[in-house]
Order: structure tokens, then sequence, then C-alpha cells
């Protein structure tokens, strides 16, 4: 096949092409790993509640950590918009360089939906603070911190399928190190896995150190396997940022 008959392929790129870097993704994951500034300042306990939790101590969490619970909602609200800033990054950098960015756009839009999912998480527990604050009842809160709560376990579907997007895109390209797409690519695979049974293995047990899952619902030990991917994830998008820097700084030296 001529480079020019490769060229007619949709999404796929021919060796002579070079990737169009920019600094975007890296100041997209730079922002977003800002939410561990608000985990370390901001005291929020034990809320949302972990599984299991008695509903005397769900209410006096929201009551006790209210204030922490509202900082650390409008923290996320900002910082999350990294993730965002991130794949936005990728599809600039693929679209500059000529590939197809169909995907991009997909992943793109999950991103955002993850986004938007986290920061309603938030938004619902910082809501049952403020209601446990002015005098609501217990059964009202406990309500409230299970909406939070399965805001916060659907966050892993959308994130993952936009990595998995993004990756194949990459891919597809061939513009970016083979092993970095493999990466996000198996990753992202595995993480939407995790985030389909996410929130019916909080219902079964959360936590599973009771009995190494031997006995009841076997969906607590898969989720708790499946989420250490989550640090494959965070690598690929540290490497991805890195790589695309790279790029923009290679240019910026050659113009």
């Amino acid at each position: 096949m001529t480079a020019i008959a490769a060229n007619t392929l949709p999404g796929v790129t021919t060796g002579l092409q070079r990737l169009v870097g920019n600094r975007l993704a890296l100041a997209g994951v730079v922002i977003y790993f800002l939410e561990w500034v608000g985990i370390a300042v901001f005291n929020v306990g034990n809320v949302p509640a972990s599984q299991g939790t008695g509903a005397a101590e769900i209410l006096a969490q929201y009551a006790q950590h209210g204030t922490a619970v509202e900082l650390m909602a409008g923290w996320l609200s900002v910082v999350e918009l990294g993730r965002i800033l991130f794949v936005a990054g990728i599809r600039d950098g693929l679209r500059k360089s000529g590939a197809e960015t169909l995907l991009a756009d997909f992943a793109l839009v999950a991103m955002g939906v993850s986004v938007i999912v986290e920061i309603l998480a938030w938004t619902v527990a910082a809501g049952g603070a403020y209601a446990a604050a002015s005098g609501a009842d217990q059964s009202t809160i406990v309500g409230i911190d299970a909406v939070a709560n399965f805001f916060t376990q659907v966050i892993g579907g959308p994130f993952a399928a936009s990595i998995l997007a993004a990756s194949v895109a990459m891919l597809r390209s061939r513009l970016l190190p083979a092993w970095l797409c493999w990466l996000g690519l198996v990753a992202g695979a595995i993480a939407c896995v995790y985030g389909v049974i996410a929130g019916a293995a909080f219902a079964a047990g959360g936590s599973c150190a009771s009995a190494l899952c031997l006995t009841g619902s076997v969906l607590p030990g898969i989720a708790q396997l499946l989420s250490v991917t989550l640090l494959a994830v965070w690598i690929w998008m540290i490497a991805t940022g890195l790589v695309l820097f790279r790029a923009a700084r290679r240019q910026r030296i050659q113009a």
C-alpha cells in the first residue's frame, strides 16, 4: 500500500505525519490531580457514607462535617474540569495532526458526563449536609446519602468509556507510542467492567474483607480487584500528557 493510498483510509495516518503536541493535556492532568489537595485539606469524614454505616452515624457525619463537605463540593466543581481539558488536549493533538477525531469527540463527551456525575454526587452530599444542619430528620439524610453514594458509584462508567475511546483513537492515529495506546485501551476496558458492577457491588456489601467473598455476592470482591486498574489509568494520563507536552516543546524548538 502506498502512502497516498493509506491516507485515504479513515482514521489511519502514515509514518510521514508527526504528532502536533500541546500543553493542554498535561495541564488538565495537573488540575485533575488537585482533587487530592481537597481530600487532604477538607476533612469530609465518612461522607458519602461507606457501606454498612448505621442511620444515626450517617446523620452525625453529615452534621459534623457540613462545612468541609460543602467546600469539597465547590473545590471538585473546579478541579474535576481538568479531566475534560485533558481529553480536549488529546483531541486537539489528533485533529491538528490530521487524524480522525470521531472517537476522540466521543471520549470528550463521555468524560464530560463523568465530571457532571461527580460534581452532582458532591452537590447532593453538600445539600445533605445543609439539610442536616437545618434540622432534617434521620431518614431524609440517609436517603440523600444513598443518592450521593450511587452518583459516586456510576462515575466510573463514563470515565472508563472515555479512556477506552481516547486510547483507540490514539492507536488508530499511529501518532503516539503503541505501548501507551494499549495501556489505556486495556485499562479502559477493565475499568468499564468495574463501572458496570460498582453500584451493585456497593449494594451487595461494599468491602470484601469478610470471608474473602466466599459467602454471599462475589461482586464486591470483583469490584475491589478491578479498581486497581485506576492506577494504570492515572499512569496512562500522565504519560499521554507528557508525550503531547514534549511534542509541543519539540515543535517550538524547531520553529
